[in-house]
């Protein structure tokens, strides 16, 4: 078949672009919560994995510092340690990695019903039918990284683009701790300067053939004509040359879960003393604010009221209080939240660094039912 007889095909669903899409990855997740867990290993050239004692295994992940001399996640650890004799090894506390995940992920459905959680450390979120354009997403997506380091206190990159594949590859382009937009006309101006090895499934193999070609950037694909990229790279070269234009190659709604909503919450982190209790009332109230005027508008009512409190020394505390029926009304968010405070009116006020509030035990209400719960609220 000759060059000219080759039909490609650009479908309407690749010329638009209907999905904003999050994706976090937590910044080498188990290097960080080792390092949250032991302060002494900040700045160290740190692995998680392997035996400290027999010196033999593999790295499940890494530390920036240990990054810099060429160390990755699946490297033999005896290499590593040719690579940096002065290496730290821990072996790693999976089980405590598994809780930092779990809770991590519920703080993002909180922000998007529906997502797709890929790993431990991973994660995608549609932000399609939440926010309205991308200075929304990225404004959310700040929020959502200083409630996981709030909740954490480990870091987190996330790219914010039209499809998982982009998202992806905009978190990675900053880290750690990064925020990468991409908006739709600005995907191949974002792609140009990158190695070609940046797209998924192109390996060291795909490489060589691309190099070949005098294909080494992004940029360099995007340059050659479509029926060119086909012939020479076959259908996967063509898509890649798709995607490197900025044209839509995913279809990412259909992989997504929905979950529905469990439960509405706020947290404030302290990065300032306050000496009373008064001030950090004013803290509190603003949050209970907040959630409340957020269940109003989903038309939800509650049955608990949780409060998470953290003090310097990262103690942690979560007491809960459910009432008799659901309710609506933020006066009785209030009054459960300052019983539940009365516990801690003998910690200073100055060494605490979080306080939260969440409601949960859920229940979509009507518009009748909504008059009616407001009714008795007034009565109350």
């Amino acid at each position: 078949m000759t060059l000219a007889n080759q039909i490609v095909y650009f479908s309407e669903r690749e010329q638009t672009f209907d999905s904003i899409i999050l994706y976090m990855d937590l910044d080498a997740f188990f290097a960080s919560v080792e390092i949250r867990e032991n302060p002494e290993l900040e700045g160290l050239p740190l692995v998680v994995g392997g035996n400290p004692k027999t010196k033999q295994g593999v790295v499940s992940t890494c530390s920036y510092e240990a990054r810099k001399f060429g160390i990755h996640s699946g490297m033999p650890i005896n290499q590593a340690l040719k690579l940096c004799p002065h290496l730290t090894m821990v072996r790693g506390s999976f089980k405590l990695y598994g809780e930092v995940s779990k809770s991590i992920m519920k703080i993002l459905e909180y922000y998007s019903p529906t997502m797709k959680v890929a790993g431990n450390d991973e994660a995608y979120l549609d932000l399609t039918d939440v926010v309205a354009d991308y200075e929304e997403a990225k404004r959310l997506a700040t929020e959502l990284k200083d409630d996981v380091y709030a909740s954490e206190e480990i870091t987190c990159s996330i790219g914010i683009a039209p499809n998982r594949i982009l998202a992806k590859i905009a978190s990675d382009s900053d880290k750690p701790d990064g925020l990468v937009v991409v908006k739709p006309l600005e995907i191949s101006e974002f792609l140009a300067p990158l190695n070609i090895t940046i797209i998924p499934g192109v390996g060291r193999k795909s490489f060589e053939v691309f190099s070949k070609e005098n294909v080494e950037l992004c940029g360099d694909l995007a340059k050659l004509p479509h029926q060119l990229a086909y012939q020479k790279f076959g259908k996967y070269g063509l898509k890649t040359w798709k995607l490197v234009n900025g044209y839509n190659t995913e279809n990412t709604g259909e992989k997504f879960v929905r979950h529905e909503r469990k439960s509405i919450s706020e947290e404030r982190t302290f990065f300032e003393k306050y000496n009373s209790w008064e001030e950090i009332w004013i803290r509190i109230d603003s949050s209970i604010d907040a959630i409340v005027t957020r269940l109003t508008v989903k038309k939800m009512s509650f049955r608990t009221i949780t409060l998470k409190i953290r003090f310097k020394n990262f103690e942690t505390y979560t007491r809960a209080h459910s009432l008799t029926s659901y309710n609506t009304s933020p006066k009785h968010v209030r009054v459960v939240v300052m019983k539940l405070l009365e516990e801690f009116e003998g910690k200073k006020p100055e060494d605490i660094r979080l306080i939260g509030v969440k409601i949960s035990n859920l229940m979509k209400i009507d518009d009748n039912q909504k008059t009616l719960t407001q009714f008795f609220n007034n009565i109350g």
